[in-house]
């Protein structure tokens, strides 16, 4: 497993108040969080999940045996942002499918990934944001209960 981190203590601190997206908003936290830049949630567009560092690992997953490499920004980086306080996050995509995950799986380092194998993920391609797990790093992340959290079409995030 590769795993590349970039840009430093992940961007900007917690305690600084969060921006309002510029762009396209792609992401939209709500519960337990300390951090809002609209009322109740937290909206980012691309590039404020850009700032807050990158992360990278090739790794096989569900949908292909062959290796991928994922591109993206750290889960626990953007959790970290919002100020999350909570056991759960409950993931939803853009075709309304949620699934729980515990807090617990940060210890594995999930991703957002933006990107396979160097092409930006679209909806159409399971984008535009793709919760990613570095399963060949960890023989216990090769499990349907692990699969089922890599959740394509990532639109929301509501931390319990």
């Amino acid at each position: 497993m590769l795993v590349a981190l970039l840009g430093g203590m992940w961007g900007a601190s917690a305690a600084e108040p969060l921006p309002h997206p510029q762009g396209a908003v792609i992401l939209t936290i709500t519960g337990n969080i300390t951090q809002t830049n609209t009322p109740g949630q937290a909206q980012f567009d691309k590039t404020m999940l850009e700032a807050l560092g990158k992360a990278s690992y090739t790794t096989s997953s569900e949908v292909s045996a062959a290796p991928m490499t994922f591109e993206g920004v750290p889960l626990r980086a953007v959790l970290e942002r919002v100020g999350a306080l909570g056991k759960t996050i409950r993931a939803t995509a853009l075709n309304a499918y949620q699934n729980s995950i515990p807090m617990e799986d940060l210890q594995f380092e999930p991703i957002l990934a933006m990107k396979v194998d160097g092409k930006v993920i679209t909806a159409r391609d399971k984008g535009p944001l793709w919760i990613v797990y570095p399963r060949d790093a960890n023989p216990v992340l090769d499990d349907v209960r692990y699969d089922s959290r890599w959740v394509w079409q990532l639109s929301k995030l509501h931390i319990e």
